[in-house]
């Protein structure tokens, strides 16, 4: 079973995790809570591991650290300032959960007959 103390400690045998573990433990907990409950939203909850829930809580902070995670979650593709332009592919879930769960926009129902 999957919980907070669990992602925890997975998250601190990985790098990168400082971002988070130097969080105060609500902030944490939030994070923790928020990438749990975007994978429940796309995948079912016995596919989804503490593995995975880490990577997305990593994947979390650093876009709220580039600040890119706002304009994502608000669905432009594109951003441009000063002359640069940022084009952004993907969407809200790390492509290193894809990589382990699947693409939840090409899962599909499994189809059988009843004899």
């Amino acid at each position: 079973m999957i919980t907070t103390e669990s992602i925890k400690a997975y998250l601190k045998k990985m790098p990168g995790s400082d971002s988070l573990l130097d969080l105060e433990e609500k902030e944490q907990e939030k994070i923790i809570f928020s990438s749990h409950e975007l994978l429940k939203d796309h995948y079912r909850e016995k596919d989804i591991t503490d593995r995975a829930v880490a990577l997305q809580v990593l994947y979390s902070i650093e876009g709220e650290d580039e600040e890119y995670a706002k304009l994502k979650r608000h669905g432009i593709k594109s951003y441009s300032v000063k002359g640069v332009s940022v084009t952004f592919e993907g969407g809200e879930i790390a492509t290193s959960v894809i990589a382990i769960l699947g693409d939840p926009k090409t899962k599909s129902a499994k189809v059988g007959r009843l004899i």
